[in-house]
C-alpha cells in the first residue's frame, strides 16, 4: 500500500482580528475619492460594484486536513496539486505557464504551444499537460485553449483538475470565452483563483477588471464562497506577480505559486479502492501506439499490470496491459514504474480506446460517467475531390473516400466536439463542429498530411424544441472592440445581419468602444473578414455560443458581391486579366491553371460574372505603336482556408489540396 503524507488539524474558531483571512488582504479596497462628482459615472459604477463585491465576502474557516473524509480510507494527498488554466484567447495562458516552468527549474524552455499550427497562429488549439515542483510539492498544470470553437477541449479537460486559475487581461477584462470557461468551472464546482494578467500594460485598468470579474461571477449564479475568490496580479511576460496589488509586484511568480498551493484543494484518494481513471485526452506515438492521458482517481497503475476499459456502466469490458507509464515533469513525460491515485499520468498498452473510457480493475470494474460536452452548431460536407485537377499534385497521397473517412473518424477520437455522419452521397461525409475555425484547423491539418478533398459552405444546425415543436437555431454573443471612427461601420454591418446590440462600453485603449451583440450563428459566418476589410484590420471580434432561439426563416445574403467565374479551362493570360481588372478583384495571377466553373475573383456587382480568362490577344499584321505603355494589374488576393470559409456562398464548393485551395461552382454545367 502506498503511503501519503497526511496532516491532522483540529479546526479552531477564527478570532476577530484586523487580518482574519489572508484572502481579505489580497483584495485591495476600491480607492475612495474626495470629490465624487469629479470621478464620473464610470468610476461611480466601479465603486458601487466594489461595494457589492466586498459585501459578498465571508470569513472562511481554516482548511480541514483529516485522514478520514467522506468514506473510510479516503485521504488527502499533500504532495500534489492539480490545476487547470482557463481564459479567453490571447489573455496569456501559455506565456504564464512557460514562465512558471522556467522559474521552477526548467533548463531549456519548451513552449506549451508546440504544434506547428499553434506556433503559426499564436493560439492554443489543443489542451496539454505539464507539471512543476515547488517547495517539494508537485503541481500538475493543464493548459486549455482560449477560443470558443475549441470549448470541447476545456469541458473534458477540467475533469482532471481540482481548481482553476482564471486568467483575465488587465486591459480587456472578461470576454466571451471568459464567461464560457467560468460557467463550465462553476458547473463542476471547481475552486476558482483569479489572476489578473498583463498588469504591466500601459492601458491596464485593474480595479475595473476586478469588479467586472466579480459581477460576472454573480451573473453566472456563483455562491458566496465562489465569489470570495483569491486574486493575484501578474505579468506572465515579465515573470512577476503579487497578491497585494499591481504596484507591488515581486521579483518572480512565487506569490502565484504560493496561492496555488494554499487555495487548491488537496486530491482526495482511496488507495485501497479499485482502479479508476477517466481517459480525458489521447495521444499517439509511432513506437508505442495510442497513449491514454487522465487523472488516476483511485487505486494505482504499474507497468505490466493488466487493466480493463469500459465506456460507462453499459459499456463492455475490454482488456489491456500497461506497456509504458509516464508522469509529467515540466513540458516533458518522464517514465515511471508506478503511479498512485491523485496524480495525472499517461500510459500505453491499448489501441481500441476513446476519450470518456474508464480504466478499471479487471476483477472489480467500477466505471465513471463518460465525459459530456455541448452539441455542435455548424456542419460542413467533406467529399472526394472531383475537379479536373484532382490528384495531379505529387503531394496528394490520400484522395480516396475510405482514407478521408478514416481520418475524420480518427479526429473524433480525440475531439469530442466533432461528429461525423454519412453525407448526401456515398463519397461524402457530414462533419459537425463548434465553428468554422475548428473545422478550418481540421482541414489545414488534413491538407498538410497529404489529403485532397472538397468541402461545402458552412451551414448552421437547427433543432426542434421538444415542448413547442418550433424550429430553433443557435445564437452567438459577439463582442467587438473597435476604434470610435469605425463604430458606425460595425453598427451598419450588424444591423444588416440582424444583430441586436446589448451593451456599449468604453474600451481599454482611448477612443475605442466595446460593443456586445446577440446575433444568429448563421449570420456571423464571414463577419471577422468583413470587419477586417472595412475597419482596416483594427476591429477585434470574438464570440461564443449564447442560447438557442426561434428560427425566423429569413435568409440573409452571405456575401453582397458576386463571383467572377471562368468559362474555359487553361492558363490565365495577362491580356484577359488586364481587360477585366475594372470588373472586380482576382484570386489568380497570370499563367495560372484554371478550369471551367472555377471562381477566379470577386465581382464589383451583386451578380456573378462569367468570363473567358484564358483568352489571348489576337495576332495581327499591324505594327504596334512605338513606345506603347505596358498595362498593369493588381496582385491577386491571398486567401487562407479561414478566408475561403468566410467568403464562399451556398452554391460554391472549396477544393482543398496540399498545394492550393480553389473555389468553384457546385454545378459548373450552368456556367456559360
Amino acid at each position: 500500500m502506498a503511503l501519503y503524507p497526511v496532516s491532522f488539524v483540529v479546526p479552531e474558531v477564527p478570532r476577530a482580528s484586523p487580518s482574519q483571512s489572508s484572502t481579505t488582504e489580497r483584495r485591495p479596497p476600491a480607492k475612495a475619492s474626495a470629490n465624487a462628482a469629479s470621478i464620473g459615472l464610470t468610476a461611480v459604477a466601479g465603486a458601487v460594484a466594489g461595494l457589492r463585491r466586498r459585501s459578498a465576502r465571508r470569513v472562511r474557516l481554516p482548511p480541514l486536513r483529516v485522514a478520514t473524509l467522506d468514506k473510510p480510507g479516503v485521504i488527502e494527498r499533500e504532495d500534489i496539486r492539480n490545476i487547470a488554466i482557463i481564459a479567453h484567447v490571447d489573455h496569456g495562458k501559455t506565456t504564464l505557464t512557460n514562465a512558471l516552468m522556467t522559474q521552477c527549474g526548467m533548463s531549456k524552455l519548451k513552449s506549451m504551444d508546440s504544434d506547428q499550427l499553434e506556433q503559426e497562429r499564436g493560439i492554443t488549439i489543443l489542451a496539454k499537460n505539464a507539471a512543476v515542483t515547488y517547495k517539494g510539492i508537485k503541481i500538475n498544470i493543464v493548459d486549455t485553449p482560449g477560443h470558443a470553437d475549441f470549448g470541447g477541449e476545456v469541458e473534458r479537460i477540467l475533469n482532471m483538475a481540482d481548481a482553476c486559475l482564471l486568467l483575465v487581461d488587465a486591459a480587456e477584462g472578461p470576454m466571451p470565452q471568459t464567461k464560457f470557461v467560468l460557467r463550465q468551472a462553476l458547473k463542476l464546482g471547481k475552486k476558482l483563483i483569479v489572476c489578473i494578467n498583463k498588469v504591466d500594460k500601459p492601458a491596464s485598468r485593474v480595479d475595473w477588471v476586478l469588479d467586472t470579474t466579480f459581477d460576472l461571477f454573480g451573473c453566472l449564479g456563483a455562491d458566496d464562497e465562489a465569489c470570495d475568490f483569491p486574486v493575484v496580479y501578474a505579468s506572465g511576460f515579465q515573470g512577476v506577480a503579487s497578491v497585494d496589488g499591481p504596484e507591488d509586484l515581486q521579483e518572480d511568480l512565487k506569490p502565484l505559486l504560493d496561492t496555488i498551493l494554499e487555495e487548491t484543494p488537496l486530491p482526495k484518494v482511496d488507495p485501497e479502492a479499485p482502479l479508476q481513471m477517466l481517459v480525458s485526452n489521447l495521444d499517439y506515438d509511432d513506437y508505442v501506439g495510442r497513449i491514454c492521458i487522465g487523472r488516476l482517481m483511485a487505486g494505482s497503475l504499474k507497468v505490466g499490470s493488466e487493466v480493463g476499459f469500459m465506456y460507462g456502466e453499459k459499456g463492455g469490458l475490454r482488456k489491456g496491459t500497461v506497456s509504458k507509464l509516464w508522469q509529467f515533469q515540466n513540458n516533458d513525460r518522464v517514465p515511471v514504474d508506478e503511479v498512485t491515485a491523485g496524480d495525472i499520468c499517461c500510459f500505453a498498452g491499448m489501441s481500441e480506446v476513446k476519450i470518456g473510457d474508464t480504466v478499471v480493475d479487471m476483477s472489480n470494474p467500477t466505471p465513471l460517467p463518460p465525459i459530456q460536452v455541448e452539441e455542435p452548431t455548424v456542419a460542413m460536407e467533406f467529399a472526394t475531390n472531383k475537379s479536373p485537377f484532382a490528384g495531379k499534385a505529387k503531394e496528394s497521397t490520400k484522395v480516396t473516400p475510405p482514407q478521408i473517412k478514416a481520418r475524420l473518424e480518427k479526429e473524433c477520437l480525440t475531439n469530442l466536439a466533432l461528429r461525423v455522419e454519412p453525407g448526401s452521397t456515398s463519397e461524402s461525409f457530414k462533419v459537425k463542429g463548434r465553428g468554422t475555425l475548428q473545422l478550418g484547423i481540421l482541414m489545414e491539418n488534413m491538407r498538410r498530411e497529404g489529403f485532397e478533398f472538397m468541402v461545402s459552405a458552412p451551414e448552421v444546425l437547427l433543432r426542434k424544441d421538444p415542448e413547442t415543436r418550433k424550429t430553433m437555431e443557435p445564437f452567438e454573443e459577439v463582442v467587438i472592440d473597435v476604434p470610435n471612427e469605425y463604430q458606425g461601420v460595425v453598427l451598419e454591418e450588424m444591423q444588416k445581419k440582424g444583430g441586436v446590440m446589448k451593451t456599449m462600453e468604453s474600451g481599454a485603449v482611448p477612443d475605442t468602444s466595446v460593443l456586445t451583440f446577440d446575433i444568429p450563428t448563421r449570420n456571423t459566418i464571414g463577419m471577422p473578414g468583413k470587419f477586417a476589410q472595412r475597419t482596416s484590420g483594427t476591429a477585434v471580434m470574438s464570440s461564443q455560443f449564447s442560447h438557442w432561439g426561434e428560427f425566423d426563416g429569413n435568409s440573409i445574403k452571405l456575401r453582397e458581391k458576386g463571383s467572377i467565374v471562368t468559362v474555359a479551362t487553361g492558363k490565365t493570360t495577362f491580356y484577359s486579366l488586364e481587360n477585366f481588372k475594372n470588373r472586380g478583384k482576382f484570386f489568380v495571377d497570370p499563367a495560372e491553371e484554371v478550369y471551367a466553373g472555377q471562381v477566379i475573383g470577386l465581382s464589383n456587382k451583386d451578380i456573378d460574372l462569367n468570363v473567358n480568362i484564358t483568352k489571348e490577344k489576337a495576332a495581327s499584321n499591324m505594327r504596334e505603336k512605338t513606345g506603347t505603355v505596358t498595362g498593369s494589374i493588381a496582385p491577386k488576393i491571398q486567401m487562407s482556408i479561414d478566408d475561403w470559409l468566410g467568403h464562399m456562398d451556398t452554391d460554391e464548393i472549396l477544393e482543398v489540396t496540399p498545394l492550393d485551395c480553389r473555389l468553384a461552382k457546385k454545378n459548373p454545367a450552368k456556367v456559360k
